[in-house]
């Protein structure tokens, strides 16, 4: 089935989607993707989709999230996955293939799943991991339906857009590719494309990026080499005043979700806790360099989690240094609080629910085997409300 990594591997259903048309000039033969005239409109009151990044195929972590989300596609409670990048170690056949067996229970395509059931379609953001050996993106072009528009001299395009009507309200949802550096001069192209992709008739902007504008990721860097903030400053500029609503991006090996902007500003989730080795996230710091100042979790996705760290801490009879670190407290008085990954690791999904003009993204954090909601915040008229 590899011998050729162009032959596509997860082609889309239409089962969840109707009044679905395809516009040449995006990325064809997608079913996900409307013309100019129509937008998908979803068969239902809610549109619900998981948010993840950073998988690793040998990890448990990541056998148990395909093993959570098949569960929720078999109750219907699940209508499309969308990947924040970096699926894979590295882009090659062995790593698609390790790809494919793991994840064709829950994704639709033209791999067999080995039981029987509901399969879903995949949107996937291109992340840094899959240029590695593979700088014309073959392996995400031939695993993922629809993706590499050409765009003239056997290059492709790894970005996109489509537009999802539910009940009256119009959501777009816009992918960008932040690897500026690997794109070359497809980046320019990127930026020519982002004014036509904010025209239109839509209510709201989604938008799913690789690199994170704003992180409190230890080892990850805000804003890499500026490419995630001249992104959104485009798309800003081209949809008018307040509607981009959320950015989601997955390079991080954690999970966050920041309001720098207060609650009618923009909300900044990372996705990055697919079971890659998770990394140290801080509970607050400084980003004057991209523009924000001081910023923080928000306090109550925090609380939240110092909840279930003091209860872990408490049964696990954990090192004092590390309970001291993630409350500033004790030994790491006046330093920056930080979860230690070692032992609270933030792996997980965002389930995000769009109702009408309302969305609610949920944190379900695993817990060695399960997925249990800890956290939710919800868009509701013109602000963000967490607390539940």
């Amino acid at each position: 089935m590899f011998a050729d990594m162009k032959a596509p591997l997860l082609a889309v259903t239409t089962a969840l989607l109707v009044s679905c048309g395809v516009s040449q000039s995006k990325i064809p033969g997608h079913m996900l993707y409307a013309d100019e005239e129509d937008q998908l409109t979803h068969d239902g009151g809610e549109l619900s989709f998981a948010v993840v990044g950073n998988l690793e195929s040998e990890e448990q972590v990541t056998k148990d999230l395909v093993g959570e989300l098949r569960r929720r596609v078999d109750k219907k409670e699940l209508d499309f996955v969308l990947l924040t990048g970096d699926a894979v170690p590295m882009s090659s056949t062995k790593t698609w293939q390790a790809f494919d067996k793991l994840w064709r229970e829950v994704l639709d395509g033209e791999s067999i799943p080995t039981t029987e059931g509901y399969r879903v379609p995949v949107v996937a953001v291109t992340g840094d991991r899959e240029y590695v050996g593979d700088k014309k993106l073959l392996g995400m072009e031939g695993s993922f339906p629809g993706y590499g528009t050409d765009i003239g001299y056997n290059r492709v395009a790894s970005w996109f857009h489509f537009d999802v009507r539910v009940d009256d309200a119009i959501w777009r949802f816009l992918v960008v590719d932040t690897n500026k550096d690997k794109l070359g001069s497809r980046w320019n192209e990127q930026m020519y494309w982002i004014p036509r992709a904010t025209e239109g008739r839509y209510d709201k902007i989604l938008v799913f990026m690789h690199h994170p504008p704003l992180t409190l990721a230890k080892d990850t860097d805000s804003n890499n080499a500026g490419a995630p903030l001249e992104l959104l400053e485009a798309i800003e500029d081209g949809s008018g005043l307040m509607k981009v609503k959320a950015v989601f991006s997955g390079q991080p090996k954690t999970t966050e979700v920041m309001l720098p902007d207060g609650k009618l500003g923009t909300a900044f989730f990372t996705a990055g806790g697919g079971g890659a080795d998770a990394e140290e996230l801080e509970r607050w710091g400084n980003a004057s360099a991209q523009g924000y100042g001081d910023i923080m979790l928000d306090p109550f996705f925090d609380l939240k989690l110092q909840g279930d760290f003091e209860k872990e801490a408490r049964a696990g009879e954990w090192p004092e240094q590390v309970i001291d670190k993630a409350k500033a407290s004790g030994t790491w008085e006046g330093f920056t609080a930080a979860y230690d990954p070692k032992y609270f690791p933030l792996y997980g999904y965002w389930m995000v629910t769009i109702s009408g003009d309302d969305l609610a993204a949920s944190y379900r954090m695993y817990d060695g085997g399960d997925f249990d909601e800890v956290y939710r915040i919800d868009f509701e008229g013109r602000e963000w409300k967490s607390g539940g």
